[in-house]
């Protein structure tokens, strides 16, 4: 893209660059235009990052911190220390100013940024709810909800009608790219359902589900030497544990503390300084 992104601050960087953009539906395309966007700012902001692989996971930091901020299903918001936590060790294995960090949580918390698709859906609401003034907000909520199914299903049929060609390897590096592509969506839904207010309303089964998956996330980036992914992924794991936060622990709270533990076991060697 070659609109200029400085001399901007980080987050309004990103405001601008996510109000011009329709992010993808696809993991892999957002993936893309994440890095693109990280390239680009480091490139007209020499200095501020130590390289683009800083300004790319931040990035996805805000976009987490955004939704974690602004949206009324999340009842436990995440705090300005946690924040801050969740993105030690990022910048080159060595760690972001934290003032830097913190006016960061404050711009986002305060002023939430508006995607272009959320932009889109709040103008066609507008457009219902001015043609329709009786209508309540639970009918439009319904009717909107129709409307993204039913384009779900088109979707899901054009591809099933597309026949597909499985291809099996035994070359462990083909997984590398695969799991470059989803680690930042694997992060965040594994994170809505820690997040998840009370214990009880996450089956034991999906936490369990949830820890492997953290374990496993781990083990890979370990394996393939990819710092950056196998930090995130422990130190949300370590932030789910409430060890640092002096909050009552749950059951969630101790299947993090036991999946930490044990791949300090099996991955103590490779965990770096994400340990």
């Amino acid at each position: 893209f070659s609109f200029f992104l400085e001399p901007l601050t980080f987050d309004q960087a990103l405001r601008r660059f996510l109000t011009h953009f329709w992010l993808p539906g696809e993991a892999q395309k957002i993936d893309r235009m994440m890095e693109k966007f990280a390239e680009r700012y480091c490139s007209q902001n020499e200095g501020v990052f130590a390289n683009a692989d800083t300004a790319y996971v931040l990035a996805y930091s805000l976009i987490m911190l955004n939704t974690d901020a602004h949206s009324s299903q999340i009842k436990k918001k995440m705090t300005q220390q946690e924040f801050v936590n969740m993105n030690r060790g990022i910048n080159d294995s060595g760690d972001l100013p934290t003032p830097f960090l913190e006016s960061l949580y404050q711009a986002i918390t305060t002023n939430e940024i508006k995607i272009k698709e959320m932009m889109e859906h709040e103008r066609r609401a507008a457009a219902a709810s001015s043609d329709a003034a009786r209508t309540s907000r639970s009918k439009l909520f319904n009717l909107e909800s129709a409307i993204m199914v039913k384009e779900s299903q088109e979707l899901f049929k054009a591809k099933a009608r597309k026949r597909a060609v499985y291809h099996s390897s035994r070359n462990v590096e083909h997984a590398r790219p695969m799991f470059e592509a989803c680690w930042c969506a694997l992060l965040a839904s594994w994170s809505t359902i820690m997040e998840e207010r009370y214990d009880d309303a996450v089956p034991v089964e999906l936490v369990a589900l949830v820890m492997r998956g953290f374990a496993n996330a781990v083990h890979i980036a370990a394996e393939f030497g990819m710092a950056t992914e196998r930090d995130a992924f422990v130190t949300m794991l370590a932030k789910y544990t409430y060890l640092d936060s002096g909050k009552t622990m749950g059951g969630r709270n101790i299947e993090a503390f036991k999946t930490i533990l044990s791949l300090a076991l099996t991955d103590g060697d490779h965990l770096g300084g994400a340990w």
